[in-house]
């Protein structure tokens, strides 16, 4: 009877054993492979196609973010979560208040601190009613500390109060393109008026970030600066200017509502990305989350080397001469910024047969490549050495060797040759995985 029992027990757990497997391999079939160790939402993007629902397990940055993207510098979009949403943007807004007064006055220009902004709460550049200083200086205690107090300051010296100044920031977002942005206040601090989407805190960052004196500010991580004869040390809230390599900027904010925000950028191997994020869950993650971002952008984003001048292209057939050609190169080396989720490189190589002599350095072509059906790049083929062209006899000679060749089939004169691929990849996550 024990040993029926046994038996009995071992055909249930076989039972179900199998029955289990069939589960994970119906539900593996049906659903689509997971994201590698990635929170990926209905919102993410990368290069604009959307992951979720997509069958192939890939590399995608790991934020906890509501709202966030990173792109190039000339506004590539390389990865975003949810970028047209109107939201709060808390000190963020302090780009358009330092941007609207870089662009109005000098920075030499004398400024006398209100006792009305000397009292406005919040965080704090330690201004105190009656200093006297340049807006240079102010924008200091504006962007580093994010000090309310200098925006209020800036804002009555240029404008005469507050809501005049407001209104010039709100002007300069209609001139940018920032469609679903609006400022109430010069500082960011709470109010259901006051908001921008991340596409259009990338674009207004872009555009701040191409302003020297704007730059230099932003990737002070500290400095000393005298106001009303009183020495003050500004350090700055972006964390990132300690913490990350290459990081140059730019702003951190916070209110309940809002969240906690960050506005960072960072410089590595000729190239500049930002990265926005909104409504982070605390003041760490914002961090970490962009550099989290930076660092799956850079990796993704890089210098890619498409040619150099030690590369044969190939030979171009000199058609005066039988058996005469000549090795070609590209004119120079070809180094583009390139996104591996674009895909495939094409390099389209035209070359014609050359008659008479050709010179070293001679333009005899030229390589065009594309990636996702846009030219990247382009360069000139030239000769690699000098070739004369026949002399009188030569050319008799043949003449007469061409006659004969011609009742073997033989071709007159030798081919022109591309030794370079029509196609071939940059390491591309997408397509390993």
């Amino acid at each position: 009877m024990h040993r029926h029992q046994e038996s009995l027990c071992l055909v249930l757990r076989t039972f179900l054993a199998c029955s289990c497997a069939l589960i994970l391999i119906s539900g593996a079939a049906l659903a689509p492979m997971r994201f590698a160790y990635a929170d990926v939402r209905q919102t993410d993007a990368i290069n604009g196609t959307e992951l979720i629902g997509l069958t192939v397990e890939h590399d995608s940055p790991d934020i906890i973010a509501e709202y966030a993207a990173i792109c190039t510098e000339d506004g590539m979009m390389l990865w975003e979560r949810d970028v047209h949403t109107a939201v709060p943007m808390a000190s963020i807004t302090k780009i358009m208040t330092a941007l609207t007064a870089v662009d109005s006055v000098d920075l030499e220009t004398e400024m006398t601190v209100s006792s009305n902004a000397a009292a406005v709460g919040g965080s704090t550049a330690e201004l105190r009613a009656g200093y006297t200083t340049t807006l240079q200086t102010l924008l200091y205690g504006l962007m580093i500390p994010s000090g309310n107090d200098a925006a209020v300051a800036i804002a009555e010296n240029i404008a005469g109060d507050e809501q005049s100044y407001v209104e010039l920031m709100n002007q300069k977002a209609t001139e940018l393109g920032l469609e679903s942005t609006h400022f109430s206040n010069v500082s960011g601090i709470e109010d259901t008026d006051n908001y921008t989407t991340v596409s259009d805190c990338l674009k207004l960052t872009r555009v701040a970030m191409s302003d020297l004196t704007f730059r230099q500010i932003v990737k002070t991580q500290e400095t000393t600066v005298t106001i009303g004869g009183v020495e003050t040390v500004y350090t700055s809230t972006n964390l990132l200017l300690e913490t990350m390599e290459g990081a140059t900027g730019v702003k951190t904010g916070f209110t309940d509502a809002a969240g906690y925000c960050l506005v960072g950028s960072a410089y590595r191997n000729g190239i500049e990305l930002y990265a926005v994020i909104l409504r982070s869950s605390d003041e760490q993650s914002r961090f970490d989350d962009a550099t989290t971002l930076l660092n799956w952008g850079f990796e993704h984003y890089r210098p890619v080397e498409l040619i150099n001048a030690a590369v044969p292209v190939g030979t171009v057939a000199l058609t005066d001469w039988i058996d005469k050609s000549v090795e070609v190169f590209a004119s120079g080396p070809v180094i583009v910024d390139l996104f591996d989720y674009d895909g495939t490189i094409t390099q389209e190589v035209q070359l014609s047969d050359h008659e008479g002599s050709i010179s070293k350095g001679e333009s005899v072509g030229s390589i065009v490549w594309s990636q996702g059906g846009e030219v990247v790049a382009s360069i000139d083929i030239v000769a690699a050495r000098d070739v004369a062209k026949p002399d009188f006899l030569q050319g008799l000679g043949i003449a007469w060797e061409r006659f004969w060749g011609g009742f073997k089939d033989q071709p007159p004169h030798e081919e022109s040759q591309i030794y370079l691929p029509r196609e071939f990849s940059v390491p591309d996550p997408l397509a390993e995985s």
